[in-house]
């Protein structure tokens, strides 16, 4: 499948790349590997994300490359770990009005192949573990930069080799990011192991909020709590990964309020308990055990309709 990409590229000598909004250290890594890669194979790339990387991905270098500047004149369009045009945000949702051709390079069962080329891949367990094979089939050199973007896409996605999709194709990827140079220490204390006051303050806040609802867990993260705990918009990831570890818990819901009236719901479960149908039915999409979705409204009208969804799947399974 990886072989699809290639003619896209080969014509192309501007190329733009979009990370997915709200985004994560997968689509981050991922989209700087392939913009290095290729630069190193001559061409001309843009970086864009229509909203901020997250301060926790500061360790990146490269990371100040991304803005959300228009589209304008290119030769082909890359979205990354982006499983429908939605996930594009605000910035970029006329991208497939614009008849550029575009290749999405995806890992999420949720996709819906909205682009001219597909490389989408459910199995693999980040869309990082897809570029590292398109980068050796094009026979780049991963060094030492590219296999810590590349790395961290891995290690973020599957919450340090703990989530279910960690195969073994997944550690020997590792395996060989890490002899090319990647420092999975460097990468866990980053990201995992480095937090602000404001953002323990946050989770503590959201902790005290948490509801236990038979074998669903969830609480808030709101505007206010945010403000008071002096902590950014990103400060509370990661707490819904906290909040499925409570022992009752089959799955977890955690309720982020934004401005301007949006909610987004974050959802994680235990091994073998599939959530994804739940973010499917408000919009959204992602993995059997991690989901997510953005709703319109506030969260006295979000909570009882995700709620009542959530009891639904995980009585029966729809």
């Amino acid at each position: 499948m990886t072989r699809e990409a290639w003619p896209l590229i080969e014509q192309a000598q501007s190329i733009f790349l979009i990370a997915h909004v709200d985004p994560d250290g997968d689509t981050i890594g991922s989209t700087l590997a392939l913009g290095y890669a290729l630069r190193q194979m001559g061409k001309d790339c843009t970086l864009a994300c229509s909203d901020p990387v997250p301060r926790i991905l500061s360790f990146l270098p490269g990371i100040d490359e991304f803005s959300t500047p228009s589209i304008g004149q290119c030769d082909v369009v890359i979205t990354v770990d982006a499983s429908d045009p939605g996930r594009l945000g605000g910035a970029y949702e006329g991208v497939l009005t614009m008849g550029l051709p575009i290749l999405n390079i995806d890992h999420h069962v949720t996709n819906t192949r909205f682009a001219t080329v597909n490389l989408v891949r459910p199995k693999a367990s980040a869309t990082a573990e897809i570029v590292f094979d398109l980068l050796r089939e094009w026979k780049v050199e991963i060094n030492s930069l590219l296999a810590t973007y590349l790395l961290t896409g891995i290690v973020t996605d599957t919450q340090s080799f703990s989530t279910s999709s960690t195969s073994p194709r997944t550690l020997e990827v590792a395996s060989e990011l890490a002899r090319a140079g990647a420092s999975l220490i460097e990468i866990n204390e980053h990201y995992y192991k480095s937090k602000d006051p404001g953002t323990l303050r946050l989770w503590g806040r959201m902790l005290d909020c948490m509801r236990v609802d038979g074998r669903l867990v969830w609480s808030i993260n709101t505007v206010r709590m945010r403000e008071e705990c002096q902590a950014g918009s990103d400060n509370g990831n990661g707490m819904v990964n906290l909040l499925v570890s409570v022992r009752e818990a089959a799955a977890a819901i955690l309720f982020k309020e934004y401005e301007g009236n949006r909610v987004e719901i974050s959802i994680r479960s235990r091994p073998g308990v599939d959530i994804s149908a739940i973010a499917v039915h408000f919009g959204g999409g992602g993995h059997p055990q991690a989901a997510g979705a953005v709703l319109n409204g506030n969260l006295e009208t979000a909570i009882p309709r995700v709620l009542a969804k959530a009891r639904e799947v995980l009585d029966y399974g729809c």
